[in-house]
């Protein structure tokens, strides 16, 4: 259960995809975090923020870049390792200890995949 109850994390992710399967050898890989924080009382939105993460086990495709506007130079250049994405969640937003909302669980899903595969903390406290 969320320990602090005040705020709740927003969090909407864009990952590398594809017009089709994966290519061999590339696995869907977050290559940006939006999140901001939800004041439960007053519904205001507060610590509005993109965070661009360098993919470890793919490329941004060109269909990638027609959907999220994310292109290869901006995650090189910008971009952070998913490692560092995670400890600001945990840091900047206390993200282990509030409750927090996606749109649906592909968000969670994608957290819960690429942080088994590659071998990172989960950022998150239970409550989703």
């Amino acid at each position: 259960m969320a320990k602090k109850l005040d705020k709740i994390l927003v969090v909407d992710i864009e990952a590398t995809c594809w017009n089709g399967p994966n290519p061999p050898g590339m696995e869907n890989d977050i290559i940006e975090i939006g999140i901001c924080l939800l004041d439960i009382h007053t519904g205001d939105i507060t610590d509005n923020r993109g965070i661009i993460v360098k993919p470890e086990r793919s490329e941004v495709s060109e269909f990638c870049t027609e959907l999220t506007t994310i292109t290869p130079e901006m995650v090189t250049e910008q971009g952070i390792s998913f490692k560092e994405a995670c400890a600001i969640l945990k840091k900047d937003y206390m993200s282990q200890s509030r409750a927090w909302a996606s749109f649906g669980a592909y968000d969670l899903k994608q957290f819960q995949r690429q942080c088994s595969a590659v071998n990172v903390g989960y950022p998150f406290g239970p409550s989703h």
